[in-house]
């Protein structure tokens, strides 16, 4: 009888991750230390890196070094920013808080980075632990990095291939797409301001660092910033503190600002928390029983409930970000039995009102902000605003003044019966910032995709919007899911492009106990990613360490060693 062919372990073709930001760094480290501790990998892991600009590299657009440093801070603590699972920290690896520690006692002055963190202090710790990820795997893996700009990513029957521009091409077995936040989107309003010398789409790039030397350089100018929010307050901060003098308006739809967290000693900070930073559940009793609104039957019912119970709950002295932290876990429950055209409506037209009630601002950024608004340096105005453009080196702005901001709820409630626009009006500034941040809806109405790599996803139908109309759809295994419901078996998202996927799918919390959606700017913090990224590799990682394993024991014809591989086997992902 002729032998039988020995099986064989899968090609060793590379797992690339597409994106050297927090989503790409996360999934590269969580991936690093499961390879550490996998005695069965027997050939070196090739995990390859694509990021087209260096300064993001294990930093992003949020953490990286574009911006000047120390002049943009995170939005909480230190110790709110772990990118490991509570009570899992591995051996050797500090938090941001060790990290920071550790550096003051060569340098005190950086204490105060524990309750006012810089961005780019984070994106240096996040380098740190990819050293040490990669020290602790050795031999176990060989990461490289391709510096260049992915273009398309495309399904074969055994391998997935990437191109980069040039035409360059990457076989691999799975691709991760963690492009984050890529070019920012002006929105269509400032599409006609967009290569004025006048007018800066980001904050947080490299080009952001001469226009505010040169708007600064103008001290007595007076300038626009569109948006009230997170990015805003940086935008306004960053003026303020390197001179600027003259008058600052923000401007968004309901001049809705996030809420500054108190000033706060050091030593009381680390023994409790930021003043003003919400309570643990095990204090707030409102949290031991379901809300009142999940008996809703309509989208009606629902927001009328939601605005009765809020009402109730704050009346009684808790924080509105106390009362959403908890409500956020009960979303995926919320999406499958009301009508996901209605709450995709409203999830849209009150994703910034749920932003600034779920988070706040540390105190130096609030401090700054507040204090310039009192004494009449910065304008709020609530407004919508039409079109921006350049006159006669001027911007000239056109906007319909919207009604004065409320409370959080009884906007919410006004989802259904939204009233007519007031008569436009006309402003002069003269210069425009861009705080809207960036688009990640992949809606033709409001944006336009600039990224080569998605434009031809989507355009090519190999993505699909997610229904929330935040980023696209993937399986709860964060496969891509194309116009036609088929998802991916070698390309998966995690991070920014996956936010409405996060806000209505029920995940562990890695920061606290239990499980659920994460809204507004949660889905695409620290912990909410790495929440995804932990997701993932509990679904997948096994399957992408099939071809650097040792052969199965048949493959050797060694059946008294025989092992039990139920363990590698992978749950089929089921579409969200």
């Amino acid at each position: 009888m002729p032998k039988s062919t020995p099986k064989t372990a899968p090609a060793q073709l590379p797992f690339v991750i597409v994106g050297c930001g927090f989503a790409g760094t996360s999934v590269l480290l969580h991936t690093l230390l499961r390879v550490a501790d996998d005695p069965s990998i027997t050939a070196p892991v090739d995990i390859r890196i694509v990021e087209r600009r260096e300064e993001q590299k294990h930093a992003g657009l949020a953490y990286g070094k574009a911006p000047d440093y120390k002049e943009h801070n995170l939005n909480i603590g230190a110790k709110r920013v772990n990118p490991f699972p509570a009570g899992a920290q591995p051996e050797g690896f500090p938090t941001f808080v060790d990290y920071i520690q550790d550096l003051s006692k060569k340098n005190p002055e950086m204490k105060i980075c524990l309750t006012n963190p810089p961005r780019q202090l984070y994106g240096d710790y996040l380098q740190h632990l990819v050293g040490l990820a990669v020290d602790k795997a050795g031999t176990k893996v060989r990461v490289s990095y391709v510096m260049a700009q992915a273009t398309r990513v495309n399904e074969h029957k055994n391998h997935t291939t990437i191109t980069l521009d040039g035409n360059e091409t990457i076989k691999c077995a799975h691709v991760v797409l963690a492009t984050g936040f890529q070019d920012a989107l002006a929105p269509k309003f400032a599409a006609a301001a967009a290569n004025s010398p006048r007018f800066i789409e980001t904050p947080y790039s490299k080009s952001a660092n001469d226009f505010f030397a040169h708007v600064c350089q103008h001290k007595n100018s007076d300038v626009l910033v569109i948006g009230t929010g997170l990015t805003s307050m940086d935008i306004a901060a960053r003026l303020i503190n390197s001179g600027h003098e003259g008058k600052i308006t923000m401007m968004s739809r309901r001049a809705l600002m996030h809420k500054p967290y108190e000033e706060t000693p050091v030593e009381e900070y680390i023994a409790t928390r930021l003043r003003g930073e919400p309570r643990p559940e095990s204090e707030l009793p409102f949290t031991k029983t379901p809300p009142a609104f999940m008996q809703a039957k309509n989208v009606p019912a629902f927001v009328k409930a939601v605005v009765k119970e809020f009402k109730q709950l704050t009346r009684q002295g808790f924080t509105s970000e106390e009362v959403i932290t908890y409500w956020e876990r009960f979303v995926p429950q919320i999406a499958e039995k009301l009508p996901k055209d209605q709450l995709a409506k409203l999830f849209t037209q009150h994703d910034v009102l749920l932003t600034t009630s779920r988070v706040g601002v540390t105190p130096d950024i609030g401090r700054t902000v507040r204090q310039a608004m009192q004494s009449g340096r910065i304008k709020v105005v609530s407004a919508s605003i039409q079109s921006i453009r350049e006159v006669n080196g001027k911007m000239e702005t056109i906007y319909s003044p919207s009604p004065s901001p409320e409370n959080l709820m009884v906007r919410m409630a006004s989802v259904l019966n939204l009233k007519s626009a007031p008569a436009q009006r006309v402003g002069v500034h003269d210069f425009v910032f861009s705080g809207m941040g960036n688009s990640i809806s992949y809606d033709p109405e409001k944006s336009v995709v600039r990224d080569p790599l998605w434009r031809d996803l989507l355009e090519n139908g190999k993505a699909k919007p997610h229904w929330t109309k935040a980023g696209v759809t993937v399986t709860n295994g964060f496969s891509l899911v194309d116009t036609d419901g088929r998802a991916a078996k070698g390309i998966s998202v995690i991070g920014v492009p996956v936010a409405g996927h996060m806000t209505v799918t029920a995940y562990k919390y890695p920061e606290r106990p239990g499980a659920g959606g994460r809204i507004g700017p949660t889905a695409l913090n620290v912990a909410g990613i790495t929440g995804a990224t932990l997701a993932f590799l509990d679904q997948n990682y096994d399957r992408l360490m099939q071809g650097f394993r040792r052969p199965a024991p048949e493959a050797a014809n060694d059946k008294p060693q025989r092992r039990n591989l139920a363990a590698y086997k992978t749950p089929k992902p089921q579409p969200s």
